[in-house]
């Protein structure tokens, strides 16, 4: 087994999101990895929602999806 580091930038996260949505960018976050690295931006704004532990799942899923939206019309737009 070894240690597992994942970078993510801002224009990654978008892209997962336009492709397979809210979910998918949320599983990039938490599954199979031991650490990130994150751009500062979008990327580490999800990363603080996520750790976030006064609010739900649900709440914490529909805050980060309504960013993801924001700034993916920001880019196609």
């Amino acid at each position: 087994m070894g240690f597992h580091r994942r970078h993510i930038d801002n224009e990654q996260v978008i892209s997962i999101y336009l492709e397979r949505g809210t979910d998918a960018v949320i599983d990039w976050y938490t599954k199979g990895v031991d650490a990130l690295v994150l751009e500062t931006g979008i990327a580490s704004d999800i990363d603080d929602i996520l750790g976030l532990a006064n609010i739900t799942i649900a709440d914490k899923n529909n805050q980060i999806s309504d960013m993801l939206f924001e700034a993916s019309t920001q880019i196609e737009g």
